[in-house]
């Protein structure tokens, strides 16, 4: 015991020292380490790790901005953009004993919906753009899994009366038709970017912060005018339905300025709810449709043979009493008819005068003065799809081409161009391109006929429009109207032409002294009479006579009472002046309308809501011993 007491004091004294060296290196190689790794991942690794963190705690959404409005000439919305509840769910955390109440709720199919459900695991769409009553419901069921999502829906106030024009947006805030589609870079707005911080359980937290605010996208104000238009849809929807028609459409321009105040179609279909339509009801017939016009050509055809030199209004022409023999062909006319004089030829609606006036022209000729007036190519509108017509090179042309060409067979326009066309002729001889975009201020303007030959085809429309012509019945009381009716067969799948199948057609101007409105009027397919001035002229007659003082254009004559310009239906809420309107019931509110009814001791029948867009009759030196007046309104 007292030997190991005794040992040497420094005998373990090297083991010591080397083992806390060794510790000593340990340590100092561990702090190595961990200062490697700090500056590794404090420096080297910093932004990979704080992205890979921001992945794993933020989620960014990205926030669809809102369209541009769509706006009429008058500032009046035809277009906008409203916030809509979409459902979503996470899938995976849908109960599978609450699908069926689920699919009740959204309308849906459960069988369908049960499969998609169990098909994913992540986040799913289940209704897109549905409405604040199904977000109310679906919040009362609280079934987990479920999210509603912010999108906007597009809403059209006026319907189906524009749905051709403006076309609609998709779910995916992209303009699929019409205005929003041609417009389309226009009207969408920038999407905005927004961030939301989760917890370790997914649970968003407070703050969320926005990377990229949303911009909205740019107004559109349309030359279109909302009361003429709800004015033109009325008028054509009453015409198809009277002649059981099969479709329709209407133009009503401006014709100093190109600018389109009126286009519709029919049969229409509600831009708000698209997908039940089919697609070919969604197109713009005005645009995308070509017809043989008939007579409506021949005022082109009688202005070409003005501008050579050959003819005169008075000039003479023999109708060979209703038969003309053209290589192997016959031409007729509807009433047989001696000798006439050009501008009678044109009144009357003569095929063989007509013929006779373009084989005298030659091909080249007609040919040459029909392009000038726009047809065979598009007139240019700012809308996506429209046709070009049907107008072979001359050089194409036999006589027969050339003699049938001269009253409306063998060419094909769209209504948009025969608007254009005739607006020439109200401009006494100067083309003005039409447009839809309010800010198309200055028009392609080049003028295409003389002011002398203009003056004398006015005239003779005028003529063709009054008792002694076929389309007295487009004259609305107390106007003068320069116009041609057009009775056209439309060719069957061989090619040949019908005998029980019509285009009618009224295209003209008014009032004649001062042209304020071109209107277009085509019905395709009317049962029964078909006659241009049986079928379209009654239209146009409707359209001009509302539409008229609506605009505030004052008669030709002098008025039976004064007529005050028409004011937009907002002014007229909100501070109607009935005492000064006369038996004027254009541009009111149903209440109002009774209102001056009531005033006026008149008896009132209403058809439809919204605001009076026609009314029967117009003056009061038309009404019968009972006092009764009858107004169609419109929304």
């Amino acid at each position: 015991m007292s030997r190991l007491w005794n040992r040497p004091a420094n005998r373990y004294r090297p083991d010591i020292e080397r083992r806390t060296q060794l510790l000593s290196m340990a340590v100092a190689m561990g702090f190595a380490v961990l200062l490697v790794r700090a500056v590794d991942l404090h420096w080297w690794q910093a932004d990979a790790l704080a992205a890979k963190a921001r992945t794993q705690q933020d989620h960014q959404y990205r926030i669809e901005a809102a369209r541009g409005a769509i706006l009429d000439r008058q500032g009046r919305i035809l277009a906008r953009s409203m916030e809509a509840p979409s459902i979503g769910a996470i899938a995976r955390k849908i109960p599978v004993e609450r699908i069926t109440e689920l699919a009740q709720v959204l309308g849906l199919d459960e069988s369908m919906l049960r499969q998609r459900i169990q098909k994913h695991k992540g986040f799913i769409w289940l209704k897109r753009q549905t409405t604040p009553t199904v977000e109310a419901q679906l919040a009362a069921l609280n079934i987990p899994g479920i999210r509603i999502e912010r999108e906007w829906r597009r809403y059209y106030p006026l319907g189906p009366e524009t749905g051709h024009v403006l076309g609609f947006v998709g779910v995916d805030n992209h303009g699929l038709e019409g205005v929003e589609y041609s417009f389309d870079r226009v009207l969408t707005g920038e999407s905005g970017l927004r961030v939301i911080r989760r917890d370790a359980q997914g649970r968003a937290l407070p703050g969320a912060s926005w990377l990229r605010q949303p911009r909205p996208g740019e107004s559109l104000q349309l030359t279109l005018d909302a009361g003429v238009q709800s004015i033109a849809y009325a008028a054509l929807a009453d015409g198809i339905e009277k002649h059981h028609a099969q479709s329709g459409s209407v133009v009503v321009m401006q014709p100093k300025t190109g600018e389109v105040l009126a286009m519709v179609s029919w049969p229409g279909f509600n831009p708000n709810n698209f997908h039940q339509f089919s697609p070919a009801q969604w197109r713009n017939r005005a645009l995308t449709d070509v017809f043989e016009p008939g007579s409506v050509m021949k005022p082109f055809t009688v202005a070409s043979a003005l501008e050579s030199g050959k003819w005169q209004a008075n000039s003479r022409i023999f109708c060979e009493n209703g038969n003309f023999k053209v290589g192997r062909f016959v031409i007729h006319d509807a009433h047989p008819m001696g000798w006439e004089t050009l501008k009678t030829v044109l009144a009357h609606s003569s095929n063989i005068g007509a013929a006779k006036v373009a084989l005298s022209l030659g091909a080249d000729r007609l040919y040459d003065e029909l392009v000038k007036f726009g047809f065979g190519r598009r007139t240019g509108l700012e809308l996506e799809g429209e046709a070009t017509g049907i107008l072979a090179s001359s050089h194409r042309w036999g006589r027969v081409e050339t003699a049938n060409i001269a009253f409306g067979q063998g060419v094909a326009v769209t209504a948009i161009q025969l608007a254009a066309a005739f607006s020439a002729l109200a401009n006494h001889g100067i083309y003005v391109a039409p447009h839809l975009v309010y800010a198309h201020a200055k028009a392609e303007r080049h003028r295409i006929l003389s002011t002398e030959t203009s003056a004398i085809l006015e005239d003779m429309l005028r003529m063709a429009s009054s008792r002694e012509g076929t389309g007295w019945r487009a004259v609305p009381h107390g106007y003068t109207v320069a116009g041609k009716t057009g009775t056209a067969q439309r060719a069957d799948a061989h090619g040949e032409y019908s005998d029980h199948h019509y285009t009618s057609v009224f295209a003209g101007y008014v009032p004649v002294a001062d042209p304020q409105l071109v209107i277009v009027v085509v019905i395709d397919e009317p049962q029964g009479v078909y006659y241009g001035g049986l079928v379209a002229a009654p239209v146009f007659r409707h359209i001009a006579e509302a539409a008229l003082p609506y605009l505030g254009v004052l008669p030709d004559d002098t008025p039976v009472f004064p007529i005050q310009p028409a004011v937009v239906q907002a002014a007229i809420t909100n501070s109607p002046d009935l005492g000064s309107r006369g038996m004027n019931f254009i541009g009111l509110s149903l209440r109002e309308a009774y209102r001056l009814a009531a005033s006026k001791g008149l008896e009132l029948h209403t058809h439809g809501r919204g605001w009076v867009t026609r009314q029967d009759p117009m003056y009061p030196d038309q009404l019968s011993g009972q006092r009764m007046v009858e107004v169609w309104l419109h929304e």
